[in-house]
């Protein structure tokens, strides 16, 4: 059966991860369901943090979205991106000057966030109508302040900080104005919804490190494809826990409902970069907020953890229904036959 664009299946990626068990004891945590990285224990008094990841969907400030969405992946376990390497595989046809703007955008994003880029390698490949740059960042956390979406414990509270869903709004923004436009989005909306890449960002850097600080966070996790809801799942499926989520006080940016409403997206299935999802001492959640705010980052508590044969649900206008999953991201579902 062909499979749809986007994450492959759940059901599918637990079957084809069950069946890979690494032999060396050097890998603390290999590939899992929920986990964000890989880390390696090669002995020292920092554990090296290991993260893949393309850029797929995006054509605009590519080196930013690479960088960034590889050191989300790194920030959840705590750790400090460091070494960049970079495969480019450019379409048949593209101009030296396109390349040239590729590679200064990996450049400056690397020279601004303070990490080396150590490598990689570049071609033109057959069968492209777009180029994809695909990530692999290396990181470094001290081993006993490493975090694992796997850590979540009954009782923890759940806080997200960002809104919802600011990468894939920008997207629908930058790469797809003149149909936000026919559905009688306005240019103004449009506009600010552009300019979400760079402000307030799709790093979760700052916000991660704020949390990290406080010592009381047992998880974090980085809703990407799939949007909020998937990565709800994502981090019940590695913990082994229930989820009891407010679902009407889940934070969804007004321009991004906004969207959403006009192209019939569900703005919690939809690509969620910006945004970060934390399980929390429940004692330490005020603190945490306000350590959030103090750095201007807005922050909610949307939820808690539960004994996992209470099931994962949310409370939705004043009833209680089963967490819905989405099978594949609502801007992949879109791109696939946009109106």
């Amino acid at each position: 059966m062909p499979l749809p664009a986007g994450k492959l299946p759940a059901d599918l990626l637990g079957k084809l991860l069950a069946s890979v068990r690494p032999a060396d004891p050097a890998v603390l945590v290999g590939p899992a369901i929920g986990e964000d990285a890989a880390v390696l224990d090669l002995g020292g008094t920092d554990l090296v943090v290991v993260k893949t990841d393309p850029i797929t969907f995006a054509t605009q400030d590519m080196g930013r979205y690479l960088l960034a969405v590889n050191s989300n992946d790194l920030a959840t376990m705590g750790a400090r991106p460091r070494w960049l390497l970079v495969t480019a595989l450019l379409p048949e046809g593209i101009a030296g000057e396109d390349a040239e703007c590729l590679f200064e955008s990996v450049r400056r994003a690397c020279e601004e966030a303070d990490v080396a880029l150590v490598g990689g390698h570049t071609e033109i490949t057959v069968g492209l109508d777009r180029a994809i740059l695909i990530g692999c960042l290396l990181g470094t956390v001290a081993r006993e302040r490493l975090v694992r979406t796997g850590g979540a414990r009954v009782g923890d509270a759940l806080v997200l900080a960002g809104g919802i869903a600011v990468e894939g709004s920008a997207i629908l923004a930058r790469e797809h104005r003149q149909r936000l436009s026919a559905r009688g989005i306005e240019p103004a909306v449009i506009e600010t919804v552009a300019a979400w890449l760079c402000e307030p960002g799709i790093s979760i850097l700052p916000a991660a490190r704020a949390l990290h600080a406080t010592g009381a966070v047992h998880a974090m996790h980085d809703p990407t494809e799939g949007g909020l809801v998937t990565a709800l799942h994502e981090l019940a499926e590695a913990a082994g826990v229930g989820l009891r989520i407010e679902g009407d006080g889940i934070p969804v940016l007004p321009a991004c409902r906004t969207i959403c409403e006009a192209l019939e997206l569900d703005p919690l299935g939809l690509l969620a970069s910006g945004a970060l999802v934390a399980a929390i001492d429940p004692a330490e959640v005020p603190a945490a907020l306000d350590r959030l705010a103090n750095r201007g980052i807005p922050a909610a508590r949307i939820g808690e953890i539960v004994p996992e044969q209470e099931g994962r649900t949310w409370r939705l206008g004043g009833q209680v229904q089963p967490l819905p999953r989405f099978a594949r991201d609502e801007l992949a579902r879109y791109l696939e036959g946009p109106g």
